[in-house]
């Protein structure tokens, strides 16, 4: 491995993607990629969400609409509340296990 390459390493990779996203930018910052970034950043919000344990409420609203046409879904508010207590239920007599 060449030293110098190895020293300035991090300065030819900053380089390079500086480079590779100036020749991208029309194509990044286009209005017809908008809306597949708007997907990207709501995906990825709800893997977040799910990987803490936080169901999506969105799917959560699809799902009573699908099949419970009869009962009302809960608020935002109040979905995330039910989340969190069933999870760490805290209700008659304390914490029952470590929210760790």
């Amino acid at each position: 491995m060449n030293l110098k390459f190895a020293k300035d390493g991090k300065t030819v990779i900053f380089k390079i993607i500086k480079m590779t996203i100036m020749s991208q930018k029309e194509l990044i910052f286009s209005p017809k990629n908008w809306s597949r970034i708007a997907t990207l950043w709501q995906r990825l919000q709800q893997s977040f969400r799910l990987m803490v344990g936080v169901p999506d409420y969105a799917t959560y609203v699809e799902h009573m609409k699908k099949n419970h046409p009869d009962l009302e879904a809960m608020d935002e508010k109040t979905f995330h509340r039910y989340c969190v207590d069933a999870r760490y239920p805290s209700a008659s007599g304390g914490l029952k296990k470590c929210p760790c």
